[in-house]
C-alpha cells in the first residue's frame, strides 16, 4: 500500500496491468495468435505506456497497480529491458511505485486503488492510442476539480480521472456492453462536474482490433518460430529427456516454446516437466492438463495455445535429430509443401523392428503420427487441426484434409520407443512385434474395408468401457467424439455406428438454432442428452464469434455426468459459457420423470428458473420425450417475456416412438397457436413454431 502524504505530488496516474503471462493475460486476444504472442504484445503495450508516463509526463505520481505476479521484481522483468534504467530511476526519485492488486473483483480492486489516492487518473495498458496529451488533459481536469472519462469503441472506458474519491465501480455491472455509459452516469451524479474527453480509442482484445489500428506486424514481431506440441500421459520415463532433446538438438533454441499437454497422468509426468523448466530457465515451456479421449483431443489444445509460425507435433517418447529445426523450416517455407515428416527409426535394433520402420518410410504411402508431424499454424489453424477422434487422427487427416502429394519427407531419422512392440515382460520378440503388426492391420482393414468409426476400432487397442461408449459425429467439416449411452434397440445402435442418423441430424438441425442465436443471448437446451447439441452449437457459434450465452437442463444423471466429460473436452473449441443443470423442466406442479431412478431430482417450470436479467431468450430447443405439454404449461409466462423461436426436437430415429401417444403434437401446436406461435415441420420428425410478433 502506499501512503498518498508520502507522495510528491497530488495527483496520481495509475496505469491498471497484468504480467504478461502467456494463457493469462489477452485471452482473448490469444485465441487467434496463442498464448505466448498475445502475452508479448501485452508487455510491448504495458511497456509504451510506462514509457510514455516516465518519459513525457511530469509532476503527477506514477503507481503501477499489477496482478499476475507476487513481487515486484518479477513485475519489472515483464516490462521492456529499454526501461530498466528509467524504473530504477523513478522509484529512487519516489515518482514511481508498484502496488499489487488484491484478490478481489475488478470493480473493488479499482476501488481500492482510486480509495487509496483520492486525486487519481486510472488507464489501462492495452490501449496503443493513449497519448501524452490525452493524460495532460485528465491531468487538468483533475486539478480543476473535475471528474472525466475516456470511452473505447465498444462502450468502455480506457481512462478515469477523479478530483476525489467516489465509488464509481463497485455497483457498475462489468458483464454489459455499456460499462462505460454506466460510469459516466454514475460520475454525474457522484461529482459537481464531469465530462467525456474526446478521443475515443480501441482497446485490443481482438486480433481484428490489431488490424483495424494497423499493427498486425506486432502479431509476426512477437511470434515464436516453432512450437512443438508434446501430447502426454503417463511419460514419466521418457519425457525429461524429449523436452532436453528437443533443446539441445535445436539450431536456434531461443526461437522455441514446447506445449506439453497432458491427458490426466497418475504418475510424475508434470513434476519431471516442472523439472525440466528448472533445469532450463530460458526455454519457453507451458504446460497444460485436460481431460481427453486420446491425442486428437491434447494436441488440438495445444494447437489453440501456440504462437510459433510452424507447429511440431511430437510424441513424448520421441528423439529428434540435429538441427532439426532448420530441416523443417527449409521445407515448410516452400508454400506448396502444407506437412513435413521425418523418416522412423525405433530405439531398438531388432531385425523385425527394422522391417516395420522400413515398410513405414518405403511403403506406406502418408506417414503416421510417430514420425513428428510439422506444419505452418496459419494452414492448420485454416483446416481445423485434427478431427476430434480417439483413434486414428493422423490418418484421418490424409483422408479428409491434407493431400499426401502436398507432404514432404524430411530425409533424416527420429527415434521412438519401441515399447509397444514389447511383450509383457519388457521383451522385443519376434512375436510381441508381429502381434502388434497384426492389430495395426486389422484396425487399418476395419477403417478402410468395413468403413468402421476409430471409437469402435479403439477397443482392438484399448477395450471397452462399462460406463459409457464412444459416438463419432461428423458435423460440418470435421469429426466429433462424445461420451455416449447407446439404447438398446439394436437398429439404433446400427444406425449409430454408421452414422447415418446422428450426422443428418445435427446438420439439419444445429444451423437451425444458429440461425436464430443473436449474440449476447440466451439459447435453452431442454432435454440436452450428453450435450452434443449444446457443444456442437457452441463451437460453431465460437467460430462465427457470436456471444451466445447456452443453459442446458438435462434430467437424467448419468447423461448429465457425460454431459460435464464431453463439455469438458471441448473447452478448447469453446468461448461461449454452457451452464448444466440437473434439472427435469416441467410443469408448474412437483412432477418426476417416470423413467429415472432417482427419487429425489429436481424439478420445475421454466418460469421458475432464475435467468439472467439482461439477456434475451432467444430460442429453446426442446426435446420430444413425453411431456412437451406439461413443459410448454410451465413456461408462458417466459414466451410472453421474451417470444423466443421454438424447436421441437425428435432425438430418436424411429417414428413409432414419435407417434406414441405421450408425443401429442396436435394438442402442442393448438397450445402454441394460443400464444400466437405458428408451427412448421423443418426437419424429419422435428418442428419449428415462431411467435407472429418477430
Amino acid at each position: 500500500m502506499v501512503e498518498k502524504e508520502n507522495l510528491p505530488y497530488p495527483v496520481s496516474i495509475v496505469l491498471f496491468t497484468r504480467y504478461p503471462d502467456p494463457g493469462k493475460v489477452k485471452t482473448r486476444l490469444a485465441w487467434d495468435i496463442g498464448d505466448r504472442t498475445a502475452a508479448n504484445i501485452h508487455g510491448v503495450f504495458m511497456s509504451k505506456m510506462l514509457m510514455i508516463l516516465l518519459r513525457e509526463i511530469n509532476g503527477v505520481n506514477i503507481i503501477v497497480n499489477y496482478t499476475g505476479i507476487d513481487y515486484q521484481t518479477e513485475m519489472i522483468q515483464g516490462f521492456d529491458p529499454a526501461l530498466v534504467l528509467d524504473i530504477k530511476q523513478g522509484i529512487n526519485s519516489g515518482v514511481l511505485s508498484f502496488i499489487k492488486q488484491p484478490s478481489t473483483s475488478f470493480g473493488e480492486r479499482i476501488n481500492a486503488i482510486a480509495q487509496q489516492l483520492k486525486e487519481v487518473i486510472i488507464i489501462g495498458a492495452d490501449i496503443p492510442g493513449i497519448t501524452a496529451d490525452i493524460l495532460s488533459q485528465a491531468i487538468e481536469c483533475v486539478k480543476r476539480k473535475e471528474a472525466a472519462i475516456a470511452l473505447t469503441k465498444d462502450n468502455g472506458y480506457y481512462l478515469i480521472a477523479l478530483p476525489s474519491y467516489s465509488d464509481v465501480f463497485t455497483s457498475i455491472n462489468y458483464s454489459l456492453g455499456n460499462v462505460g455509459q454506466q460510469t459516466y452516469t454514475l460520475m454525474k451524479k457522484n461529482y459537481n462536474s464531469a465530462s467525456i474527453l474526446n478521443q475515443s480509442l480501441v482497446d485490443v482484445d481482438e486480433i481484428s482490433d490489431l488490424k483495424s489500428l494497423g499493427l498486425s506486424n506486432l502479431i509476426e514481431e512477437n511470434q515464436p518460430i516453432i512450437s512443438v506440441i508434446i501430447p502426454t500421459l503417463n511419460e514419466v520415463n521418457s519425457i525429461y529427456d524429449t523436452l532436453a532433446n528437443i533443446v539441445k538438438q535445436a539450431e536456434r533454441s531461443n526461437n522455441i516454446e514446447i506445449l506439453v499437454v497432458d491427458g490426466g497422468s497418475n504418475d510424475n509426468t508434470l513434476e519431471r516437466v516442472e523439472e525440466f523448466t528448472n533445469d532450463y530457465p530460458n526455454i519457453s515451456i507451458q504446460s497444460f492438463t485436460i481431460s481427453s479421449l486420446g491425442r486428437a483431443f491434447q494436441m488440438n489444445v495445444g494447437l489453440r495455445h501456440s504462437s510459433g509460425k510452424y507447429l511440431v507435433f511430437c510424441h513424448a517418447d520421441t528423439l529428434l535429430p540435429s538441427e532439426w529445426d532448420h530441416k523443417l523450416i527449409s521445407i515448410l517455407s516452400h508454400k506448396n509443401i502444407k506437412l513435413a515428416y521425418f523418416d522412423l527409426q525405433f530405439n531398438s535394433d531388432h531385425l523385425a523392428l527394422k522391417w516395420v520402420a522400413w515398410t513405414v518410410n518405403y511403403i506406406r504411402r502418408s506417414p503416421y503420427g510417430d514420425q513428428v508431424f510439422c506444419v505452418r499454424r496459419d494452414y492448420f489453424k485454416e483446416i481445423g487441426g485434427f478431427d476430434y477422434l480417439s483413434l486414428l487422427e493422423d490418418v484421418t487427416l490424409f483422408e479428409n484434409k491434407i493431400n499426401y502429394k502436398q507432404c514432404q519427407n524430411i530425409s533424416h531419422a527420429i527415434i521412438t520407443n519401441a515399447r509397444k512392440y514389447s511383450n509383457k515382460n519388457g521383451e522385443y520378440t519376434c512375436l510381441s512385434i508381429f502381434k502388434n503388426v497384426g492389430k495395426n492391420w486389422l484396425i487399418m482393414a476395419g477403417k478402410k474395408i468395413l468403413k468402421l468409426p476409430a471409437c469402435q476400432l479403439r477397443k482392438i487397442h484399448h477395450g471397452s468401457q462399462n460406463e459409457y461408449q464412444l459416438l463419432e459425429i461428423p458435423f460440418q467439416d470435421k469429426f466429433y467424439t462424445f461420451k455416449y449411452h447407446f439404447p438398446n434397440n439394436i437398429l439404433h445402435k446400427f444406425l449409430i455406428w454408421k452414422k447415418i442418423y446422428y450426422q443428418q441430424s445435427m446438420d439439419e438441425l444445429i444451423p437451425v438454432i444458429f440461425k436464430y442465436c443473436q449474440g449476447d443471448d440466451i439459447f435453452i437446451d431442454v432435454g440436452a442428452k450428453v450435450g452434443m447439441v449444446s457443444c456442437l452449437l457452441s463451437i460453431m457459434l465460437t467460430k462465427n464469434r457470436i456471444k451466445t450465452d447456452i443453459i442446458s437442463f438435462e434430467p437424467d444423471y448419468s447423461h448429465y455426468q457425460l454431459f460435464k466429460d464431453n463439455y469438458k473436452f471441448y473447452l478448447g473449441e469453446i468461448r461461449n459459457k454452457i451452464t448444466i443443470e440437473n434439472i427435469y423442466i416441467s410443469n408448474p406442479k412437483s412432477y418426476y420423470y417416470p423413467d429415472l431412478k432417482e427419487k429425489s431430482l429436481k424439478s420445475m417450470a421454466l418460469d421458475e428458473y432464475e435467468f439472467p436479467n439482461n439477456k434475451k431468450i432467444s430460442l429453446i430447443k426442446i426435446n420430444l420425450e413425453g411431456n412437451e405439454l406439461g413443459i410448454l404449461k410451465g413456461m408462458v409466462k417466459t414466451i410472453k417475456q421474451h417470444q423466443p423461436v421454438l424447436i421441437f426436437h425428435n432425438s430418436t430415429p424411429f417414428i413409432t416412438h414419435f407417434l406414441d401417444k405421450k408425443h401429442d403434437m396436435n394438442n402442442i401446436i393448438e397450445k402454441l397457436n394460443d400464444l400466437n406461435y405458428q408451427v412448421t415441420r423443418f426437419s424429419g420428425l422435428s418442428f419449428i413454431a415462431v411467435s407472429d410478433n418477430i
